[in-house]
């Protein structure tokens, strides 16, 4: 009879719900007459608690097991952990720690990331006795080759706040004087933007100018970006003296001159010949050649030019039967190569027709004289320096500045050549530019003893209002004060 007492309770107790509140336990112990156990501190009660609830956890598995074993069981869902995303070029030990935190199912994916987390490792060199690795002297000499070449080639561009750090003391000396123009421009543009250049005296040049292709919102920094740029890559005004031997000065006009008529022969723009005569400087100021190289180094430099300005180039064919077929393509394009390579590619060099054309705005809003001579006049004064070696000691600015300057007094001489618009986009005052305009005055009046007459030929036909035969007056030191 105590067997079949016993047995309902236990059968009631597995019956009713797993959870127990607290009460309910309360009023157990009251029945039992258990004493109340004291308050616990607050991490033992959670470690109890935690305890209890996975005691609970088993004891409703356990009976929800055995009341519904004639049941079918549901499907149980894969409890998905935590899953961090993992780089692979993290190093493999990570990866490896993963994977040894993941157990059963979610080791093969630790084992995935293994997997993408490995990268080939290049393979060492073998090395001998005492550490040392065994290269072929070729390779030697072709190490020694490339790092010679690439101390050769390698442009150090220094810039400090600004201020470009160059070797020669004419260089700092040039950007000593650009920093102080440059703050002076950037000083007379701000003005201008403010709308208060009337006690300045300065005309805007690009107000209500609806061409894009002027680019008139930032003009003024283009602009001040090119005179930065031209203090870095230009050739050394000296390379006949301290580095050419078999050639010289006279044959270098010579090779221009001549240029000069293959340019107007095929139509070139002005752009194509004035790089033509920078490419033909800057190799020659870093590479010492034979004067039966000449010839070649000038058609090869017009190819290169005429690629990077012209719509359609001429062909490397075509170069080669305007020298009577003295080079052969092959060595017109061992010539291009050699070019390219000593300049780095950079072709992107301001010129002196770079300048000349915004030089010439500003110059034909208070010209008296037709533009259109004005304009011709300068490009003739401009095109004569090319000739002439002793201009490659000024900036290709100055000489733009200076061929405005000149054309405009030789045109009119009741006003001053130069004013406060001149001055503030050229950032050149009248005195900074006195020498070259000096010389290009002695390089214009020189015509009978100049055997190099292609550029006054050119510009004395009709086409061009033979500005050649104009003649400028004395220059005048007021001019310059």
């Amino acid at each position: 009879m105590a067997a079949r007492k016993e047995r309902p309770v236990l059968i009631a107790s597995q019956a009713t719900s797993g959870r127990i509140t607290r009460s309910q336990a309360a009023a157990n112990r009251a029945r039992s007459g258990v004493a109340p156990s004291l308050p616990l501190p607050l991490k033992t009660e959670q470690k109890h608690a935690a305890k209890g609830k996975l005691k609970r956890q088993a004891s409703d598995e356990n009976s929800s097991a055995n009341a519904g074993a004639s049941a079918p069981q549901p499907k149980r869902r894969t409890v998905l952990k935590n899953i961090t995303n993992i780089n692979c070029a993290n190093a493999s030990k990570k990866c490896t720690a993963v994977t040894k935190l993941q157990s059963g199912p979610s080791q093969k994916v630790g084992q995935t990331i293994n997997k993408q987390c490995a990268y080939k490792i290049p393979k060492p060199l073998p090395l001998a006795d005492g550490g040392s690795t065994h290269v072929n002297d070729n390779n030697t000499e072709e190490t020694k080759k490339v790092d010679l070449l690439a101390q050769k080639k390698e442009i150090v561009l220094l810039e400090n706040k600004g201020a470009l750090l160059l070797r020669n003391v004419e260089q700092n000396r040039d950007i000593h004087e650009f920093e102080e123009r440059n703050a002076r421009s950037k000083l007379k543009t701000s003005v201008l933007k403010a709308g208060v250049s009337n006690g300045l005296n300065i005309v805007d040049i690009d107000e209500n100018n609806d061409d894009p292709q002027m680019c008139v919102t930032y003009a003024a920094e283009i602009y001040r970006n090119l005179m930065a740029t031209e203090l870095i890559r230009r050739p050394r005004s000296n390379y006949m003296e301290s580095l050419q031997q078999d050639i010289t000065e006279s044959m270098r006009g010579i090779l221009i001159d001549w240029l000069v008529e293959v340019s107007e022969g095929y139509n070139l723009v002005a752009d194509t010949l004035y790089l033509t005569v920078y490419l033909i400087d800057q190799f020659l100021s870093q590479n010492c050649i034979q004067k039966t190289k000449l010839q070649l180094l000038g058609i090869t430099s017009m190819l290169i030019a005429s690629k990077y300005e012209e719509y359609c180039a001429r062909s490397v064919e075509e170069f080669c039967i305007i020298t009577d077929s003295t080079y052969q393509k092959a060595e017109v394009l061992e010539m291009e190569r050699q070019v390219l390579n000593d300049l780095g590619f950079h072709l992107s060099v301001p010129t002196t027709y770079t300048f000349l054309r915004r030089f010439l705005r500003a110059a034909q809003v208070s010209c008296i004289a037709p533009l259109t001579t004005l304009g011709y006049l300068a490009n003739y004064l401009a095109e004569l320096t090319l000739i002439d070696y002793g201009f490659l000691k000024f900036l290709p600015s100055v000489v733009a500045a200076s061929s405005v300057f000149l054309a405009k007094w030789t045109l009119n001489q009741s006003n001053h050549p130069w004013n406060p618009t001149l001055e503030h986009y050229t950032s050149y005052k009248s005195s900074d530019i006195q020498m070259c305009v000096c010389a290009l005055q002695e390089l214009q009046h020189n015509t009978s003893n100049c055997p190099l007459g292609s550029i006054r030929v050119k510009y004395g036909q009709e086409e061009f209002e033979c500005v050649a035969n104009l003649k400028s007056p004395e220059l005048q030191q007021s001019l310059f004060s």
